[in-house]
């Protein structure tokens, strides 16, 4: 089989996340409060079945797979762990919103990297190899659905590099803890193009908040 669906789920809500803490190699957890949200979506909203799961070695994502796929155990995928931030890791956002390398980690300059981190084009690039890997996979199995369970700026890097839709770039840059991006995949166009076709944002009906509303683009109170 070909064509396969591919649901790409952000972790559960971490201490990091809440308090806007860039959180790349660190092996965070997820919150209690990030816990219970991801119960929540799950009682309220339909997460589709798969017939595979991968995810981000990272502890966070296992938490998260466990919690909405449960009795699945997710194959780890080295090549989807999150973006390495190095010197600037576990720091607020807010402590350098008003420098010039705030600005441009924004504009998501291929070459550009935090101090003793990678670049956001090597993130990209193990991105779209974890992702040949799963479509591999999905061909060599016969998979028609799977799901993914990684970080945020990995999937914003892989979106902006394969992911064909008419939705504004605005709306994938951060993705709700807890919420994803379904798209259709054909192997064999992904072998030659590395591209794939949005299908639609999930969970379906759940409120999904605005990647200006995170802590990562809010100024410290004063």
């Amino acid at each position: 089989m070909s064509k396969f669906t591919v649901y790409f789920v952000r972790h559960g809500l971490t201490t990091s996340n809440e308090k806007g803490l860039l959180c790349g190699s660190t092996d965070a957890l997820v919150s209690e409060r990030g816990r219970s949200e991801l119960k929540e979506l799950k009682r309220l909203y339909s997460y589709p079945e798969v017939d595979h799961l991968y995810a981000s070695p990272a502890i966070r994502c296992r938490e998260t797979a466990a919690i909405l796929y449960p009795g699945m155990e997710p194959e780890l995928v080295e090549n989807f762990w999150e973006f390495r931030f190095g010197e600037m890791e576990s720091h607020p956002t807010s402590d350098f919103m008003d420098a010039p390398i705030y600005q441009k980690w924004l504009t998501q300059a291929p070459d550009f990297g935090f101090p003793g981190g990678e670049t956001l084009m090597e993130t990209q690039l193990r991105a779209l190899a974890g992702m040949t890997r799963v479509a591999a996979d999905a061909q060599r199995n016969g998979y028609e659905k799977v799901a993914v369970v990684a970080h945020g700026e990995v999937f914003s890097l892989l979106f902006q590099a394969a992911l064909v839709s008419d939705q504004p770039a605005e709306a994938f840059l951060l993705c709700p803890n807890g919420m994803g991006v379904a798209a259709e995949v054909d192997s064999e166009t992904w072998f030659r193009e590395r591209k794939m076709n949005f299908l639609q944002f999930f969970p379906s009906g759940a409120p999904r908040l605005r990647p200006e509303d995170s802590p990562y683009f809010q100024r410290a109170e004063k």
